[in-house]
């Protein structure tokens, strides 16, 4: 068996993008290796902490931004054959013991170099994590290029220059008036040493400064105690008031057939059988609709849209037709209150303009650290004489939404991000260089729910245009409308229709129309999905094992999921609804979601084997309130038969309604299948899935937009009592959740969604392990379907099996590729991949096949969707992988491609429910920028996670 010590170290990350261990060389590493006695258990030291530099760093606490971790892993061989791992967790983070630091500014004047130049030789300085350079005239420029190199607090080590980008002024008025010249804040991580220089391209001191440069370090402080958590919905204690459009009776397209059922029973059921009118094509709207259209206000007469004027009185706050998003405030992400002034107000919010921050560091930024630059970039706006940082709200590529500039989320609050256009206009930034970076959905979708809030206080239609005056003159920090000019432009525009500058950024700016078109769906009050249930801006992950009768929740970290914080749940834990029995199968299918409307994600839980006194085995659902998932509720099946009904035999969780808290799908298999959608608030719909009276199988559903009209809707996987695979289409409106349509393309035993195409429908991915149940290969295979206005079409569907060009190894009967599948976007392409596992796949090692031994295959996402060319294939033989194969592991039983570490990369998880004599493992393997992070694979084992013997852990992963 193979013996291999395990680590994930962070090192200096300064322009790298992906998992913390990208670049890390071996030679960082020491390894040692103990007596016998330690059963091979290997110790990983990082070279770096033996430094013997200065004595001034002897000792640091670990930082925040920088960790070396101290790994244990063990493989021990039994002599019945058995692998045991014993994978130690890292300790807490150092900074997390810290006591609380204030956000500070530290300013270091640049010396005179003589002839105008201007530089700072190295030395130590107080802590800081950004860097900006300021001047004394505001539209004076830096004369070559700005550079800094900077100390790592832990490490000591130097980084290379990194440039600074020159960021005009763009407040308006007084702010603008007493503003300074200055750069864009750069992200350097943990640091307390700096150097400074101004040079051409070939690294030669230019003159010619402009006066008062100097160079401000910004020390982010600590985050708040508690951490982010989201604004409570406080003021919403009504839904919005829409109008919800006459729909049409559904006509079922040629990838559908209508449902086989009988009328559901509902208790106030909907009535709404019908799908939304949609006329909107699976097609990206692309860049803002139109060009921005200026014309020239006549010479001494007064614009017909004049100019706007700031007015320091607070206006009274307006009710949206919209739900307010969840929205980190100014206070929960530690904003500094030392505001240099006082918000100034606008009258309404006539447009939305779209920033990027443009810096490439914050690229490389994990969610979770987004509170902390923010931080920053507060800083660096106050350096610059703002008296507030300048965007109005901030977004980072998980969706998370911040508000930027105080004086209130619900007003028209006068921004300082794009000068000459900040009155009555809604300023939304994202983090991060959109030049190189491609946006994530989950950022486009916030982006849409916050505009379409904002919007929603005064009437605005996203999709249509507006006509703005320019209040600022002709080149005036880049201004391209001379004052008193009129410019049409969409109601969703770039920073740069009305600026010299490429923000929002070349990937960006094209985006725009999607998140107007959006912004304008009639289910744009809905729940944004989550799967982060400790709103830490990091995913987390649930192992169930039913056969125990538990479910253990991993909380995602930098680094990966961090067991040590593992939260065990069963029926006998505190807060949830019944009691452990056996057979009960609690966690048999698990969902996260937004059930309470709080911006922590929520957790369901089906336990398709619970008794009651109306029968055995009619299941029921669980839903468990996250952070503490100490309070939630539980309910069983209604309007069907109970016995043997088995509900909760798979979950989703979705806004079906549009009413910004998420709702719950369940089915179960019993007497022809059942399904059950409870609308949290409201209403719960029942029928039945067939109108057959056996038990269907392989149950599993997945939710999400697919016809882009805002409203969740669901993909049920079953196998009809014939045997034969299906899925059908559940669509939701503002009434609810109804049944719309059988597909014309088989089922399998798996499914799973994402946007694959970037267009804002989500499209289904279907696991066709079988072939009598799909008419798949006889090893199985992927079919991919994309989302269209009337759900599904089988144009551009794609199938994908190892007979696929470009896919590893070669058909075999019984591979049951597509067993589990999971999507995610692993190289952060902005195109979701897929993770299929194929647990019955046979290993030939040593000239020994191991039946069973399971491998999971990748396949590449792009425009068209997934295919073959560039697949991989990952198994315990793999090289770098942790452990070897055996007969019966069945790695690939359960996959997670999901970023579990917020730098913007979805991990490969698999189950290997076999291992160990059927405990089962869990293996996690990070997606770095330069590839899969084979040889940082971690095992998590029942001594890790505390699962029961023979729990067969690894048997159901989620997300």
């Amino acid at each position: 068996m193979l013996c291999r010590a395990v680590t994930l170290a962070r090192c200096d990350s300064l322009g790298k993008v992906g998992h913390p261990c990208d670049g890390c060389a071996s030679s960082d590493f020491l390894l040692l290796w103990p007596s016998a006695a330690f059963s091979g258990v290997g110790f990983i030291l990082n070279r770096r902490a033996r430094r013997t530099g200065r004595t001034s760093h002897a000792y640091k606490p670990l930082s925040f931004k920088r960790r070396a971790w101290l790994t244990v892993g063990a493989v021990v061989l039994s002599g019945a054959g058995v692998v045991t791992y014993a994978i130690a967790e890292p300790s807490a983070p150092a900074d997390a013991k810290q006591e609380s630091r204030k956000p500070s500014i530290h300013t270091l004047k640049l010396e005179d170099r003589g002839a105008g130049r201007k530089g700072l030789a190295k030395q130590d300085t107080d802590r800081f994590s950004a860097v900006v350079l300021t001047w004394n005239e505001p539209e004076a420029q830096a004369k070559g290029t700005p550079e800094v190199r900077t100390r790592d607090l832990v490490t000591g080590e130097w980084s290379g220059w990194q440039k600074l980008v020159l960021e005009p002024n763009q407040a308006d008025g007084a702010e603008g008036e007493q503003a300074r010249g200055g750069t864009e804040s750069v992200w350097t991580g943990d640091s307390d040493g700096i150097e400074v220089r101004v040079v051409n391209a070939d690294g030669v001191e230019v003159g010619g400064q402009p006066a008062g440069m100097d160079v401000r370090l910004l020390d982010p402080g600590t985050d708040p105690k508690g951490g982010t958590q989201p604004a409570a919905f406080v003021a919403e204690t009504t839904g919005p008031t829409t109008s919800e459009p006459a729909v049409p009776t559904e006509t079922v397209t040629a990838t559908e057939t209508p449902p086989d059922t009988g009328t559901p029973t509902d208790t106030a059921a909907p009535t709404d059988t019908a799908a939304p009118t949609d006329t909107a094509t699976p097609t990206d709207p692309g860049t803002p609709s139109g060009s921005p259209t200026v014309t020239q206000s006549p010479s001494g007469s007064p614009s017909t849209t004049p100019s706007a004027s700031p007015s320091p009185t607070v206006p009274a706050p307006r009710p949206s037709t919209v739900v307010k998003p969840p929205i980190i405030t100014q206070a929960q992400w530690g904003a500094s209150t030392d505001y240099d002034g006082t918000p100034s107000y606008g009258t309404d919010i006539r447009a939305a303009v779209v920033h990027h921050t443009g810096i490439d560091a914050d690229n490389t930024l994990s969610c979770a650290e987004t509170p902390a630059r923010l931080r920053t970039i507060q800083q660096g706006h106050f350096a610059q004489g703002y008296f507030d940082i300048g965007y109005n709200f901030v977004v980072d590529k998980c969706g998370q939404i911040f508000e930027g500039r105080s004086g209130g989320m619900d007003l028209p609050v006068v921004g300082a991000h794009d000068v000459g256009f900040n009155t009555n206009t809604l300023g939304v930034s994202y983090l991060g260089n959109f030049e190189s970076a491609k946006p994530t959905r989950a950022a486009l979708d916030a982006m849409a729910r916050l505009i379409a809030w904002k919007f929603g206080m005064y009437g605005v239609d996203p999709t249509s245009k507006v006509t703005l005056t320019s209040g600022a003159a002709l080149g005036l920090s880049g201004n391209k409308i001379p004052l008193g000019t009129q410019i049409t432009l969409p109601r969703v525009f770039g920073h740069k229709d009305t600026n010299a500058t490429a923000c929002p950024g070349l990937n960006l700016y094209p985006k725009l129309g999607l998140v107007a078109a959006l912004a304008k769906t009639p289910g744009i009050s809905h729940a944004l999905p989550t799967s982060d249930y400790n709103r830490d801006g990091i995913s987390d992950l649930v192992a169930a094992t039913p056969r125990g009768n538990r479910v253990t929740v991993i909380p995602g970290g930098l680094t990966g999921p961090v067991t040590s914080k593992k939260v065990a749940l069963t029926q006998n834990s505190t807060g949830v609804p019944g009691t452990t029995e056996t057979g009960d199968s609690f966690g048999a299918s698990t969902a996260w979601g937004d059930v309470n409307g709080d911006g922590r994600a929520d957790l369901a839980i089906g336990t398709p084997g619970e008794d009651d006194t109306a029968g055995t085995d009619r299941g029921s659902v669980t839903v468990m309130y996250g952070p503490g998932f100490t309070t939630g509720f539980s309910y069983t099946t209604s309007g069907v038969t109970a016995a043997g009904a088995r509900l909760g035999s798979t979950v989703a969780v979705g806004d079906f309604n549009g009413d910004g808290k998420a709702d719950v799908f369940s089915a179960g298999t019993g007497r022809g299948g059942n399904y059950n959608v409870r609308l949290t608030g409201s209403t719960t719909t029942a029928g039945t899935i067939t109108t057959a009276t056996g038990s269907v199988g392989w149950l599993d559903a997945a939710a999400g937009d697919f016809n882009r009209d805002g409203y969740a809707d669901v993909a049920l996987n079953y196998r009809d009592t014939g045997g034969i695979g299906r899925v059908v289409r559940f669509a939701g409106s503002a009434k609810g959740l109804t049944k719309a349509g059988v597909l014309s393309v088989k089922g399998g035993r798996s499914i799973a969604a994402g946007d694959f195409n970037a267009n804002g429908y989500d499209d289904i991915v279907i696991g066709q392990p079988s072939a009598t149940e799909s008419g798949a290969k006889s090893g199985g295979q992927v079919t991919m379907l994309f989302g269209a206005s009337t759900g599904f079409t089988t144009t551009g569907m794609r199938v994908v099996h190892q007979d696929t060009t470009g896919v590893p190894d070669v058909n075999e009967t019984g591979d049951t590729l597509g067993q589990s599948v999971s999507v995610g976007d692993y190289n952060a392409d902005g195109y979701p991949d897929v993770l299929a596992g194929a647990p019955a796949e046979d290993i030939t090692r040593s000239g020994v096949a191991q039946a069973n031994a399971g491998g999971a295959f990748l396949f590449k996402g792009s425009s068209s969707g997934i295919s073959g060319t560039g697949a991989l294939f990952v198994s315990q033989d793999t090289s770098g992988v942790p452990g070897a194969t055996e007969k019966n592991d069945r790695f690939g039983s359960a996959v997670s491609l999901t970023d579990l570490s917020g730098y913007g990369r979805a991990a490969l998880t698999f189950g290997a429910e076999g291992e160990d004599g059927t405990d089962g493992v869990v293996m996690y393997m990070p997606s770095n920028s330069t590839g899969l992070g084979y040889t940082q694979t971690v095992i998590y084992s029942k001594t890790t996670l505390g699962t029961p013997t023979a729990g067969y852990l690894g048997q159901t992963l989620t997300p």
